[in-house]
């Protein structure tokens, strides 16, 4: 008989079996979308934080934050929406410990980003994807217009 995983790998509808979650620190919109989307596929919602509760999905609240911290200390997985949102595209859970899904460090972005430059060259499809992901939470909260930040820095 196979894995929680392979059952994932072989129906998306059970992406999340196992996922029994909290939602932190989403506003109602996004909130609903997320739980949509784990309930879909076979997850359960815990309600509140608990024993019972494997994963802790956050939103808008950064990794020191005491939720957060005390999530980490009872050994849970905690990760952002976007692991909510990369499972289920692809149709199974991917790895909860990547740095693309933990929570921000501030919520302000990096100082001195302003001038930051990164080139991509010789970067393609999901790698280029993925840096420009990780970099999105400091271009929006500097205010940066994405398309000409694209255009100028990322060539």
């Amino acid at each position: 008989m196979g894995s929680e995983q392979d059952l994932a790998c072989d129906d998306p509808s059970k992406t999340f079996i196992g996922v029994r979650f909290v939602l932190l620190g989403f506003d109602s919109i996004d909130k609903d979308k997320t739980r949509s989307k784990l309930l879909e596929c076979g997850g359960f919602d815990s309600g509140d934080y608990g024993p019972d509760c494997t994963h802790v999905i956050v939103d808008k609240l950064i990794y020191d934050d005491p939720l957060c911290t005390t999530a980490r200390r009872d050994g849970k997985t905690l990760v952002t929406a976007l692991w909510v949102d990369h499972s289920f595209d692809v149709g199974m859970p991917v790895d909860p410990t990547s740095v693309m899904y933990r929570p921000l460090r501030a919520l302000n972005g990096i100082p001195g980003a302003k001038s930051l430059i990164v080139c991509l060259t010789g970067y393609q499809r999901q790698d280029r994807d993925d840096i420009m992901v990780l970099l999105t939470p400091i271009l929006c909260f500097l205010e940066i217009n994405y398309n000409t930040v694209y255009r100028l820095k990322f060539q």
